[in-house]
């Protein structure tokens, strides 16, 4: 019986342990990312339990599950590693997952319209995370990219608001050049922007933002970065392949933020940031330039009397008592203000997969630190995924904009009031109606407002038709339209009104059709072995252009803008149509993949494109590309050697093409003639041939890399070799007039760009580190060649002939060299100067005058004809103004809620031709005159016999205006333009959720931030990367500011 009462007990206790294991509990908790810099917390994280799921983490990474008290809980997340733990009667747990580096092939890559895992990726590319770029306000998004991505060269050339720098993808691909003097620029080849899967070409119409009538703001600018999610950049011709036309140049893929989160969160992000005026150009003010300039007449004079009679001459230098000339005035000051600018986004989204959505209203505003200057945006962006079934989705997107910008009376990028007035003497009266110098009121008082609107609406249904076979349709719509005014006043346009006004409107209609297909086969252990993937679309893309402008001049008063005029001078006055394009371009694509368990992988890529700029004889033009793939992680050679996560080897060849120029290119146009019978006649335009073998731009690359990670993802290389030669570029070149025709447009240029890249990113501290520190860094190395001219040609010279700074052509060398007199130091004695053994007489300029004779303090000119006569044969070929080495360091280093991230950039070996040293010392030719003076105790300078000096004799007026010593197409004043260039360093803190979530916040965090803050340079101007594009620095160049920026972010 004792044995019956002692089983009944042990299966009550039995019993009750049961009851206690099952029992029910709830269980909370946040689920945070391990690899996030600030410690954000995780949405969409999927928990199950016995392998049931329970549910998934809120937009704040909050859950709630209820599962028995002893129950295992599992945590999974794309790319994360899965983590399992044991509730053990607690009912909050909380949890951080740690990305899996051993899975790296679920890492996606867009590119060709496809998204590809990171294992099968054949082409070069680079992702940039929206959280990389935030925290530091910008009215140019590209600008924050600057040193991230090895070949990717951003040089930020204009401080202008609103306007973007120059951007080149492994070298340049044109070497075309515009304009003259210090309005020449070499003409852009950025790459194709593909904003959320629609191609926006940045270089029509938006080129440098001047070249064009109207505002010239890049449809880049409209989008803030805070709402961007990545930015990919697609470099080889294995990643470029698809999007065929427009993308010769690159491709960078903009891709935005969406929903993603059940219940829905509100985000606030803003800003305000103080922007400093940088170093300027030092001058000599006041009483010491009065006295220089006398000193200077009084020494270097002919004659004592002469002397007397100049300064006598000159009011502001011999009248000092005289309150009008009695002056230190600073005429930067008045140019120049440091300002307060802000910025704000607020944005709300949720969803799940099934639905998700985002709406996001900003506004940035932003006033230059040059007078009358500033840039403003506002926009409202929407977006929507409804994805019913894994069969099924639907996207919508809404994006607007309205951008307001200010130039004063410059371009944006330059301005040539500022350039004259800033570099006025000091000695005269500050600036009035009544003063000579009015080019700052004009930059003050003339009155300018640009406006860009922008509607950009999108909709892409998908459909699987059948397993592993999907349909899509994509359409987007643009509509965008600007306007420009410019009035200058009667006062400061020779007492008659000025107003030019400028609209246009632009629309653009983008179509494109797909489908895919995947099979598979698996080999007799049942896995995936053979995989094949076929894809294929269409792409319609049909954009229409027009362009208004009206020139009202001789106002009847400052009140009266028009369109009213003086009747006598209506002949001055004149509008119409002064731009129009109607543009269409189709294409047939298709790709097909295999690979082999992901060992091997095989992409053939093919593209047709037909486009209405193309001449009759050259309609289709096709694209296309092979790349290969070896993941050899996977061998089984490799099974043993775990501390390596994934290498690769990856081989690719390719082509693309860049439409160029338009329609009346290929095929001429008419216009208006003269009255003959009375009657108006139409004729053909005699100013270009029409040329119906045109054809766009073709780039062919070459392309091999390696991938590879160790040590659990804490140490990553990429390295990739390329040779990309750019075919037909686009130039108008002048013909003989018995021809009729004056010039015809032509595709006979072409040059080669070959380098090595490399990208690298270390975690050298402990995961078990309380310090977590990331260092990523890259290097490029550029080498570009000039292959092919017009006509056969091997060398050819672009003239300038404004400054005399030419540009040499030569087959086989880089192509923008210049073509200067080559400068070898000083004379330091007479005895130094060379005489010609046949006439006895000394190096000479031409002309046998006393004055044209070189002597001690003069420059040492190199004489390649040996003809003792400094003339146009002895300039030589120098120089470069592209870079041949880019790159960038980043550091991040995080300690609990703190975190530090500090942004550098570098571009090494390239030449600057410093204009304002040269213009500046050529003010001391006339010691009477209105110019400012270069402080000469910063300069190496001759200043008697003996001197070793840089510079020659700045003193000796009366010669200077003969021999020129200072001219500006001599290699004196070209320097070395190499530069290492802190951009920003930013300090973030999150407060403790404890502390915000009283307030109804679930994270806050703050920000500052400071950037542009300074370069280690040998360059003797006040900033290395403040040059055009062709590497000429301008005193009419606007500088970058330095900023200082507080940020603040909460979520709710």
């Amino acid at each position: 019986m004792k044995y019956f009462y002692s089983i009944v007990i042990l299966l009550i206790f039995g019993l009750h342990n049961l009851a206690l294991a099952q029992q029910q509990i709830a269980v909370t908790g946040t689920v945070y990312d391990g690899e996030s810099k600030k410690k954000e917390t995780m949405p969409g994280v999927s928990i199950l339990s016995g392998g049931r799921v329970m549910g998934q983490t809120d937009g704040d990474g909050r859950f709630r599950v209820t599962v028995a008290s002893n129950a295992e809980i599992t945590f999974k997340y794309l790319s994360y590693v899965t983590q399992t733990v044991k509730v053990n009667g607690r009912t909050t747990i909380n949890v951080t997952l740690q990305g899996d580096n051993t899975t790296l092939k679920e890492v996606t890559v867009s590119a060709g319209y496809q998204t590809k895992t990171r294992t099968l990726s054949t082409g070069s590319t680079v992702t940039i995370s929206g959280k990389d770029i935030q925290g530091q306000p910008a009215s140019d998004v590209m600008s924050l990219l600057q040193g991230k991505v090895a070949g990717l060269n951003i040089q930020n050339n204009t401080g202008a608001p609103g306007f973007r720098g120059s951007i080149t993808l492994r070298g340049i691909s044109n070497i075309n050049v515009s304009g003259s003097g210090s309005s020449s620029f070499l003409t852009p080849t950025s790459p194709l922007f593909v904003i959320d899967g629609v191609p926006v070409d940045d270089n029509t119409n938006y080129s440098y933002g001047f070249q064009q009538a109207g505002p010239g703001v890049s449809p880049i600018s409209q989008i803030p970065p805070e709402d961007i999610e990545d930015i990919t950049t697609l470099k080889d011709a294995a990643a470029t392949a698809l999007y065929g036309s427009r993308g010769a140049y690159g491709v960078i893929l903009v891709t935005t933020k969406r929903g993603n989160s059940k219940v829905p969160v509100v985000r606030y992000s803003g800003a305000a940031f103080f922007s400093m005026v940088p170093q300027l150009r030092t001058v000599i003010g006041g009483k010491g330039e009065r006295q220089l300039r006398i000193w200077q007449i009084l020494q270097n004079d002919t004659t004592y009397n002469h002397a007397v009679d100049l300064i006598n001459s000159s009011p502001v230098l011999a009248d000092s008592l005289n309150a009008y000339y009695n002056n230190s005035t600073d005429w930067q000051s008045y140019f120049y203000r440091s300002t307060f600018n802000q910025t704000h986004n607020v944005n709300v989204s949720g969803g799940d997969v099934a639905f998700n959505y985002k709406v996001g209203l900003g506004a940035y505003d932003e006033t230059g630190i040059q007078q009358n200057t500033g840039y403003s945006r506002y926009n409202l962006n929407m977006n929507m995924q409804y994805n019913p079934t894994p069969k099924f989705k639907l996207v919508g997107q809404l994006q607007n904009s309205i951008q307001k910008q200010q130039t004063g009376s410059g371009n944006g990028l330059l301005n040539s009031g500022l350039a004259s007035t800033g570099s006025a003497s000091t000695l005269l009266p500050s600036p009035s109606l009544y003063s000579s110098q009015s080019g700052l009121l004009a930059q003050l008082q003339t009155d300018n407002d640009n406006k860009s609107l922008q509607t950009f609406a999108t909709i892409n249904a998908e459909y699987e038709v059948f397993k592993n076979f999907r349909i899509a349709t994509f359409l987007n719509y643009t509509n965008s339209s600007a306007t420009k005014d410019n009035f200058s006043p009667a006062a400061l346009n020779g007492n008659q009104s000025q107003y030019y006004t400028y609209n246009d409107r632009a629309t653009k209609l983008y179509n494109r059709n797909q489908f895919s297909y995947v099979y598979g086969l698996k080999d007799a252990s049942g896995e995936d072995s053979h995989t094949f993937n076929l894809f294929a679309f269409t792409e319609i893309n049909s954009s229409f252009f027009k362009a208004d402008a009206i020139l009202n001049e001789r106002g009847v008063n400052d009140q009266l803008r028009g369109p009213l005029t003086n009747m006598t001078d209506y002949l001055t006055s004149l509008g119409g149509t002064i731009d129009y394009n109607d543009a269409r371009s189709v294409a047939f694509a298709g790709a097909f993949s295999y690979n082999y368990k992901q060992k091997y992988v095989l992409d053939l890529n093919y593209r047709l494109d037909a486009n209405s700029a193309n001449g009759a004889n050259a309609r289709y033009i096709a694209n296309p590309s092979i790349a290969l793939k070896w993941n050899f992680n996977k061998e089984k050679f490799m099974d043993n050697i775990k501390w390596i996560d994934y290498a690769d080897i990856r081989l690719s060849y390719g082509s693309n093409i860049q439409p160029v120029g338009g329609i009346f290119d290929a095929y001429g146009k008419y216009v208006g003639g003269a009255r003959y019978n009375n009657a108006n006649s139409v004729i053909l335009d005699l100013g270009r041939l029409p040329n119906l073998d045109l054809q766009p731009t073709k780039a062919t690359t070459y392309n091999a890399g390696v991938d590879f990670s160790l040590f659990n993802n804490r140490f990553s290389f990429v390295f990739d070799t390329y040779y990309k030669q750019n075919d037909n570029i686009f130039r108008y070149k002048d013909i003989s007039s018995s021809n009729s025709f004056s010039s015809i447009a032509s595709n006979e240029i072409s040059n080669v760009n070959y380098g090595w890249e490399f990208q690298t990113t270390a975690r050298p501290l402990s995961p078990t580190s309380p310090f977590k520190w990331t260092i990523s860094a890259n290097l490029a190395i550029n080498r570009e060649v000039l292959a092919q001219l017009p006509d056969g040609l091997r060398d050819m010279i672009y003239y300038d002939k404004e400054l005399g700074q030419d540009i040499y052509y030569r087959l086989g060398t880089n192509s923008l060299s210049n073509y200067l007199f080559n400068t070898k130091g000083v004379y330091s004695t007479n005895a130094q100067v060379p005489v010609d053994p046949n006439t006895g007489l000394p190096y000479r300029v031409g002309g046998n005058g006393r004055l044209n004779y070189f002597k001690a303090g003069d420059p040492v000119f190199t004489d390649l004809d040996g003809n003792y006569v400094l003339d146009g044969n002895d300039r030589v070929i120098a120089g470069n103004s592209q870079p041949q080495v880019t790159g960038g360091i980043t550091s991040y280093l995080q300690w609990k809620n703190w975190s530090l991230e500090v942004n550098t950039s570098f571009t090494l070996i390239r030449d600057i031709i410093n204009n304002p040293l040269a213009n500046q010392l050529r003010n001391y030719y006339f010691p009477n005159g209105s110019g400012s003076l270069v402080p000469l105790d910063q300069l190496n300078y001759w200043s008697s016999p003996g001197d070793v000096a840089t510079y020659g004799n700045p003193l000796d007026f009366v010669r200077s205006r003969i021999i020129d010593p200072f001219r500006l197409n001599q290699t004196a004043f070209q320097e070395d333009g190499s530069y290492f260039k802190l951009n920003s360093v930013k300090v973030y803190y999150i407060f403790d959720k404890r502390f915000t979530s009283r307030f109804g916040m679930n994270r806050v965090s703050i920000n500052a931030t400071a950037s542009n803050l300074g370069f280690i340079t040998r360059y003797s101007g006040p900033n290395p990367e403040n040059v055009t594009s062709l590497g000429r620095d301008d005193s009419g160049g606007y500088p970058s500011p330095r900023q200082f920026t507080l940020g603040l972010n909460i979520e709710f």
